[in-house]
């Protein structure tokens, strides 16, 4: 048989559309077997590398290091357009009290200022003063970025409002995500004396979505006075002592939300529950409740409060347009869910008829799987009516370690 030696002309080709759909098929987390890939073929690598700095993390864990990050600036500098391929950059700090290296570098600056086409931030930082001061300063102008839709805040601690307010002051007109969870200031004075002052100096942000998971009352000030609440769409917010007047002004003004998430702690005793009757949009309510019996105290010598109730007299709140329901239960011990009888859901299916679904997550810790059995038929025979129509969906999940 005779043997033929192609030319280069006559090999068969894969259209560069195709390399690039098959490219992006893979998964931009999985940095290892994308740097593969963008060693296979001269027609790789452009696609590959856009993946593998699409979604940056400083620094992966375990790579915390002056090197490493040495690296990484020798790399964009050597390469500048790579930089403009970073879309989502996570700042992490691994430990709590510990500030890792490069919180401390002065390298990150001239790398901050290369993503020019940032349009998602997510700061998982615990101790603000940590920071080398030309560091925070780069974080800032990285928050000003026009390119930015998106900013998640998360873990933080700052020592005043000011320099909450400050890190507030950044945030771009761009913004249409933002999400702030567990954030503290520890002073309460500044914002008190003069609160319309301290916010002149804000941009009006047009948000979708909001997530406001603080015990930070400034966080809230700050949303009712800059936020367009006519814009916004999906809502969360924690319900504490402090800020549930706050909480009652965002709803208020939230007439659009279709989406609404609201977190009870399980102390929670406030004389009034959150009305969402202004809501008129409400089409999905997430309601999740923390259920410990050592924690929850008697109210008013009326015996121990049941965060539960609460949260179904706000459901009484809203409007009748609802059509589903998530109630989160974050529990110890399922066989207490007995303790809050089935008064409250009695006449759920009938009240409502435009609700759907009932979706009903127990959150537990708790080893005894047989506990769990029981909490999950103790609801189906509380929510009876909806199970037997088919629209109670229980799920048991047990968080990892």
């Amino acid at each position: 048989m005779a043997h033929y030696k192609l030319s280069s002309a006559s090999r068969a080709t894969c259209p560069q559309e195709l390399i690039d759909l098959i490219l992006g098929k893979t998964d931009s987390a999985d940095k290892e077997t994308l740097k593969s890939c963008a060693l296979v073929a001269r027609s790789f690598r452009p696609t590959s590398q856009e993946l593998i700095f699409s979604d940056l993390t400083i620094l992966p864990s375990g790579c915390d290091s002056i090197s490493a990050l040495q690296r990484l600036a020798d790399v964009l500098s050597a390469s500048p357009h790579l930089a403009l391929h970073v879309r989502t950059l996570h700042l992490v700090q691994p430990g709590f009290y510990e500030p890792c290296v490069w919180m401390k570098s002065d390298i990150l600056p001239a790398i901050f200022s290369m993503f020019t086409k940032l349009g998602s931030l997510d700061i998982r930082v615990y101790n603000w003063d940590s920071f080398h001061s030309n560091c925070e300063q780069a974080i800032y102008a990285l928050i000003t970025r026009s390119s930015l839709s998106s900013i998640e805040l998360k873990e933080a601690r700052l020592k005043t409002n000011a320099r909450l307010l400050s890190l507030l002051q950044c945030l771009p007109s761009s913004l249409k995500s933002a999400s702030f969870l567990n954030v503290f200031a520890d002073d309460h004075l500044p914002y008190r004396d003069d609160p319309k002052s301290a916010f002149t100096e804000l941009h009006q942000l047009r948000l979708a979505s909001l997530h406001l998971d603080s015990f930070a009352p400034t966080l809230f000030h700050w949303a009712i006075r800059t936020v367009d609440l006519n814009c916004l769409r999906h809502l969360h917010t924690t319900v504490e002592e402090d800020t549930m007047n706050d909480v009652q002004q965002l709803l208020d003004g939230a007439a659009y939300v279709e989406t609404y998430h609201i977190s009870f702690g399980s102390v929670f005793s406030h004389h009034e529950n959150p009305n969402l009757e202004k809501m008129l949009g409400l089409r999905t309510l997430e309601i999740s409740v923390t259920l410990d019996w050592e924690e929850i105290e008697e109210v008013g010598g009326q015996g121990q409060h049941n965060p539960l109730n609460d949260a179904m007299r706000t459901l009484d709140t809203a409007p009748h347009t609802i059509t589903h329901l998530v109630l989160n239960l974050n529990i110890w011990n399922p066989d207490e869910l007995s303790c809050f009888g089935s008064t409250p859901f009695k006449h759920l299916g009938e009240d409502r008829p435009a609700l759907q679904d009932v979706v009903v997550r127990i959150v537990s810790r708790y080893d005894n799987h047989l506990a769990l059995q029981r909490g999950i038929r103790y609801l189906e025979a509380v929510f009876y009516q909806l199970h037997k129509g088919g629209m109670l969906t229980v799920v048991a999940v047990r968080p990892p370690s």
